[in-house]
């Protein structure tokens, strides 16, 4: 007799995302609340989340996008995942006492950033800082500037190897909340990813574009990491733009 495959979906915050339903959830930052309905269907919940989404800093009075950080707060509160991971160890007790003021009664955990390195090496191989070939077809004073950042990683990492590096060079939490879920459920689990995507990150949420930045957040480094996913694990995706990467999902 067969035993069925556990379907695990991975979520992320991108509008009009096709979601199957499965036998758990890894939702990155805000998409648990975002897709809440659909999300409390599933019979195992983990929030993945960046920090910065529920530090009371975005809502103080003149901070960027004030409302927008509270709604998304009050979101996250009224989600009752089985798990929340920070992706950061830092002012994780604060942390912890700020959601737990707030009603927010889940167990919450943190994954250093050392950590977070390791478990994205160990089943991806790829460690951060990840230098793609992207990175190498950059104007030349581009380069140059995030040479600088890179060369700056590897020098405090000689002094101390829990030093993070730049957000274009490491993978988002999209990426890390499969990398999670792949730890928990293992290689005979099939992985759905939905609601991510590699064009236009920094509208999702609030419908303008960051300034100041000459490579997006992540997505060299999201690409290269799924590429090495994809061969060793049972990776699908509803998300037309990741089908260069990874296989459609087909029910049944």
């Amino acid at each position: 007799m067969s035993v069925k495959k556990k379907l695990v979906v991975v979520l992320g915050s991108k509008p009009g995302a096709d979601i199957p339903l499965g036998d758990a959830v890894y939702c990155a930052n805000g998409a648990i609340g975002y897709y809440a309905e659909m999300v409390s269907r599933f019979p195992r919940v983990v929030s993945v989340m960046n920090p910065d989404v529920i530090h009371p800093k975005g809502f103080r009075e003149g901070a960027p996008d004030r409302e927008l950080n509270q709604r998304q707060f009050q979101m996250v509160i009224a989600s009752r995942p089985d798990k929340m991971i920070l992706t950061r160890t830092g002012h994780f007790e604060f942390l912890k006492e700020t959601l737990a003021g707030a009603g927010f009664t889940s167990p919450v955990e943190a994954v250093s950033a050392q950590e977070r390195r390791a478990l994205v090496g160990k089943f991806s191989g790829c460690y951060d800082p990840i230098v793609t070939s992207d990175f190498f077809r950059l104007p030349l004073d581009k380069k140059i500037r995030y040479t600088g950042s890179l060369a700056s990683t590897f020098l405090k990492r000689l002094l101390n190897k829990r030093k993070a590096c730049g957000s274009a060079f490491r993978p988002s939490t999209g990426i890390l909340a499969l990398v999670l879920a792949i730890a928990e459920h293992g290689r005979d689990a099939d992985y759905v990813i939905c609601g991510i995507g590699v064009r236009k990150r920094d509208e999702y949420l609030n419908g303008k574009q960051l300034k100041g930045r000459d490579l997006p957040q992540h997505v060299f480094a999201d690409v290269k990491v799924l590429r090495k996913l994809a061969r060793r694990y049972n990776l699908f995706t509803t998300e037309p733009e990741l089908e260069h990467l990874v296989p459609r999902y087909r029910p049944g």
